[in-house]
């Protein structure tokens, strides 16, 4: 037996076969629901086509992206993908397939994969973030923002993911560039993350289970994750006090502030002391440090003062050894001098037996 059913998104009646225990209702729905698979099925060619015939397009376009972000201030890398074709499948059937109406004809896959060209920033902290958005607004205008710090840091009781992710597309003013013009329909997200925020992302992806599981392993996830809440926050508040720290130094040599006789030589103290003695040089970070860490294990509890007294002592001799050696001596070569000079059996394994002949047979 045969009935006359009308189904939605085709332009005339159409018979099926009656099935025992069918209502027309279900009849109806089961067909549209073909109708839609194959809707859906031309959507996918459409898309197959389109996906492979601009892939080298929206690989160039990432590339021009990358290189242009990673020009910007307090970026520390860059990457990014295009979307692969069968995760664009993927996505697009679990999260969209479902909600488009059977009567939608004209849509097309590759408007709802607002990621298809991705990209991560990673910096050092927290506050860089920020800067970062503000830089990235010279030259994009965000079409949709998810803040996923602020849904975490809106609970009490969550920790985990954190990430600024954008939707961004090349803003009007930088369309009409001729370098920027050839990608001005793109859109691409990207996703803002501290180095910290990144490494807890990459280890949440490898926790298998997260959600329904046994109440002690869920806190136990919660807890590494507030472990890193709270390393990202440390890291930033520990650059902030070595900040603080370097201004301290640079007041102090404006102001013309002496040498504190009792205070316990570190790395900011042994600064402020070499740049009284040598302005112009410039005193990279790590080596200050293990200089600094050197001395200390020689003598415990050098301060501030005897080191300054040491080179107002002793660094006239230590430039008449480089006249005589006729060599140009680095700061740190001349310090190592001073301090020999001002004891020579204490400091004797600060120089080289050469440079200990060269301190003894000085004219």
């Amino acid at each position: 037996m045969y009935r006359t059913i009308f189904v939605p998104g085709l332009s005339s009646k159409r018979f099926f076969p009656r099935r025992p225990g069918y209502s027309d209702e279900l009849i109806c729905q089961e067909n549209r629901q073909s109708v839609s698979m194959k809707n859906i099925d031309q959507k996918i060619k459409e898309f197959n086509s389109y996906y492979h015939t601009n892939l080298g397009y929206y690989n160039e376009a990432l590339s021009f992206l990358i290189q242009l972000i990673n020009t910007l201030p307090n970026v520390e890398s860059v990457s990014g993908r295009v979307k692969d074709y069968e995760e664009c499948l993927s996505k697009f059937e679990r999260k969209y397939a479902k909600g488009i109406p059977s009567s939608n004809k004209s849509y097309k896959i590759f408007d709802y994969l607002t990621d298809f060209i991705g990209i991560r920033v990673i910096c050092l902290y927290s506050r860089d973030v920020k800067s970062i958005r503000r830089e990235l607004s010279k030259y994009f205008r965000e079409v949709a923002i998810t803040d996923k710090t602020i849904q975490i840091e809106s609970t009490d009781d969550k920790f985990g993911y954190k990430s600024l992710h954008l939707d961004l597309a090349i803003n009007d003013k930088y369309n009409k560039n001729p370098e920027f013009s050839a990608y001005s329909s793109i859109r691409f997200e990207l996703q803002i993350r501290t180095i910290i925020q990144d490494a807890w992302s990459v280890l949440d992806h490898k926790i298998k289970y997260k959600k329904s599981i046994p109440q002690s392993l869920k806190r136990r996830i919660n807890r590494l994750a507030a472990l890193f809440e709270i390393a990202d926050d440390e890291f930033l508040r520990i650059d902030e006090e070595i900040t603080m720290e370097e201004k301290k130094i640079s007041d102090r040599l404006k102001m013309g502030d002496a040498a504190e006789s009792n205070k316990p030589l570190d790395v900011f103290r042994f600064l402020f002391v070499a740049l009284k003695h040598f302005p112009d040089y410039n005193f990279i970070e790590f080596k200050v440090d293990g200089f600094v860490q050197e001395i200390l294990e020689i003598k415990e509890g050098f301060t501030e003062g005897e080191l300054n007294r040491v080179l107002e002592n002793y660094l006239q001799t230590a430039e008449d050894i480089a006249r005589n050696e006729k060599k140009a001596l680095n700061p740190y070569t001349k310090i190592r001098y001073c301090l020999y000079l001002s004891d020579r059996k204490l400091f004797s394994a600060i120089l080289s037996p050469y440079q200990r002949k060269a301190a003894t047979h000085r004219k």
